[in-house]
């Protein structure tokens, strides 16, 4: 949790700092000198600003966000001021909320509200360093990464969403939208046919008259390439068509990934897998955007004049709908949009969260 200068108000009468947590968007007014926490749990150590007070509401509001079931949990106004997080028991009787409480021990442990909603800030600053790229863009910068890094990466999103299927649905649900069984089949694809090129390209020598080429530390015959380099290969594609279920997925595109030969680091990229990466990176980026950074969905675009009234979230959801099969490229134009018609400066933001983590790399 820290303090964001942009938000930051001094009142000298009475002598508080307006805090607002970028993780879960509660506000604090902490005094100069006192630290005492009154009507609320430290989250995380001691800061040593002074006394919290924590607008209950508030609390109860992030905590909805942030997917906790707080369907228990109200606030009453104390006749002393202030207010009193309360819930109702077993019994149905209204007990206050005490430090010991599941829900505020949770966020002790951790240090902030656990926001699964939260889309991964480090896909947000990978989007912006990509944006930032002086050498030719994002699209410059993701070639960069070269050919197995989309390879490394769908098989740790296949292994993660192998653990959410089934068990945070909502989770799974968007970050399936980009990386799914589909995904992973034109990746194979892609990887055969240039594979296949590859091999039929290679110098050719000759054995008594017959040609081969040399191909992954190996001697084969031209003849013999379909079925000494592509069926192996193929068989393991297969196994990604066949997969039934997440688990079975990650199983098999790991499988392929181990399977193919070292040399293709010269290899394209596919299409799809850039695409699909430019529409996860614009949702998550936006998601964070348009939740934590007082950003709204862009005007003078479909969605904005089709669905008058419609909440920015939704907004981005309905595009993300519209824009997952093939079409990443477009959400990733909307977060530009979104980025442009809010004033969001990148290299501020970049500055930001670099001050923040070594701030934290010194408080560990």
């Amino acid at each position: 949790m820290s303090i964001n200068s942009n938000n930051e108000s001094m009142n000298k009468s009475e002598n508080q700092t307006k805090v607002k947590c970028p993780v879960c968007g509660t506000e604090f007014k902490i005094g100069e000198h006192e630290r005492q926490v009154q009507n609320a749990t430290v989250i995380g150590k001691d800061s040593g600003l002074g006394t919290l007070y924590l607008n209950v509401e508030k609390r109860g509001e992030a905590l909805r966000e942030a997917g906790i079931d707080t369907s228990k949990y109200f606030s009453i106004d104390l006749p002393t001021g202030g207010q009193q997080m309360m819930k109702m028991n077993e019994d149905g009787v209204a007990v206050p909320v005490g430090s010991d409480d599941p829900i505020i021990q949770a966020i002790v442990g951790k240090g902030t509200v656990p926001n699964r909603n939260l889309f991964r800030r480090w896909i947000m600053s990978q989007v912006f360093h990509g944006l930032q790229y002086k050498y030719g863009g994002f699209t410059t910068w993701l070639k960069y990464h070269r050919y197995k890094y989309q390879w490394d990466m769908i098989v740790e999103e296949m292994r993660v969403q192998s653990k959410l299927a089934g068990r945070d649905g909502e989770n799974y649900i968007a970050r399936n939208r980009w990386f799914n069984k589909e995904l992973c089949i034109k990746m194979a694809e892609d990887y055969i046919r240039q594979m296949r090129d590859d091999a039929k390209s290679r110098p050719q020598h000759k054995c008594k008259g017959v040609p081969y080429v040399r191909f992954s530390n190996a001697n084969v015959f031209l003849t013999d390439i379909e079925k000494k380099i592509v069926e192996p290969i193929q068989r393991l594609y297969y196994r990604i068509r066949g997969a039934n279920d997440a688990h079975e997925l990650y199983i098999a595109v790991r499988d392929f990934n181990l399977n193919m030969h070292s040399g293709n680091g010269h290899y394209r990229q596919c299409r799809e897998w850039v695409d699909a990466y430019k529409g996860m990176g614009a949702y998550a980026t936006m998601q964070n955007l348009l939740r934590f950074h007082n950003c709204t969905f862009p005007k003078n675009n479909e969605f904005y004049e089709s669905y008058k009234g419609i909440d920015s979230l939704t907004l981005l959801d309905i595009a993300a709908e519209k824009y997952k099969h093939g079409e990443g490229w477009r959400l990733f134009g909307l977060m530009k949009q979104t980025i442009e018609e809010n004033g969001i400066n990148i290299d501020g933001k970049m500055e930001e969260w670099r001050k923040e983590k070594e701030a934290k790399n010194l408080r560990r």
